[in-house]
């Protein structure tokens, strides 16, 4: 069986935010991993030092508030349709377990748990986790039953106004300086050499040293990889989505599109409607948990 081994290569073609947000979440995959390797642990210390630095950098870069009244009104438009689509769903998993409709209700929501949407996102990358999450939708008719499930004009809605918000975006991020692009890309260059340093040495003990733990946290890096390669890499739409760590409504960021959906996680969904449409829903993938109970899990 061939050994699987971690590379960084891919981290060089993902755009300003799509690397913040990948980036942060190797760093927290690595630092929840338990190892008493006194070479792995300082490697570990070294990537949370980079990502440190890419973060101001980062912030420095994004910083210039877009919020312009007209943004904000399409953003919150956007808001209220996927915040409808999601009480919709919700409300359909209060269905009989036996209901097919139900089932077709749980699939549906966990997109929003997928890609970890949630309204407090910056206006980009909400923005483009919607325009992800659409064409997921729209693109699997045998999966999804946009018409029997209610959610087909919202998701036309919530659509269009996501476009909306990335034109706005755009317009602005075209009229910015680039004065700290240097320093982001030496930034970003620091934690790409961090990262490749420890995952050397996961390599290494992964040979010499295997473990279940060890091949755990492999595979669940692979999964990052592979996720940021298929949404942010080889997306031929452009429509990209980015994640936690970029913060609310004014942190908006060039390069447009935001990291992926984390592999790690998944569960159970509790269904309350939520007006505000905040909380994202909690089936987690991670862990196969594909159902919801309506009095189940405690939502994120």
């Amino acid at each position: 069986m061939a050994q699987k081994n971690l590379t960084t290569s891919y981290l060089a073609l993902l755009s300003v935010a799509n690397h913040d947000g990948v980036t942060a979440q190797i760093y927290e995959r690595l630092s929840a991993y338990q190892t008493q390797n006194p070479l792995l642990l300082t490697a570990i210390q070294g990537v949370g030092t980079a990502r440190s630095g890419e973060d101001i950098a980062f912030k420095r870069y994004s910083g210039k508030d877009f919020a312009s009244d007209d943004l904000k009104r399409e953003d919150e438009l956007e808001d209220n349709y996927m915040s409808v689509i999601r009480n919709l769903l919700n409300a359909l998993l209060y269905l009989p377990k036996d209901e097919p409709l139900r089932r077709d209700a749980e699939l549906a929501v966990q997109l929003f748990k997928d890609f970890n949407f949630s309204t407090k996102d910056g206006f980009e990358a909400e923005a483009r986790k919607t325009l992800n999450m659409v064409q997921e939708w729209t693109g699997h008719p045998e999966k999804y039953n946009l018409e029997a499930l209610g959610i087909r004009p919202w998701v036309m809605k919530a659509n269009e106004q996501a476009s909306k918000v990335i034109q706005i975006v755009g317009i602005r991020i075209d009229n910015e300086s680039a004065k700290v692009k240097g320093e982001l890309a030496d930034a970003r260059k620091a934690t790409d050499a961090a990262i490749r340093k420890a995952y050397d040495i996961i390599n290494a003990m992964n040979v010499l040293q295997p473990s279940a733990e060890l091949s755990a946290l492999i595979n669940v890096l692979l999964s990052i990889e592979e996720r940021a390669k298929q949404y942010y890499i080889s997306s031929a739409s452009g429509a990209n989505v980015r994640p936690n760590g970029s913060g609310g409504s004014n942190g908006n960021n060039e390069g447009g599109e935001t990291p992926t959906p984390d592999p790690g996680t998944g569960g159970g969904e509790t269904p309350t409607p939520d007006p505000g449409g905040d909380t994202p829903v909690n089936p987690d993938p991670g862990t196969g948990g594909g159902g919801n109970n309506p009095e189940g899990d405690d939502e994120n």
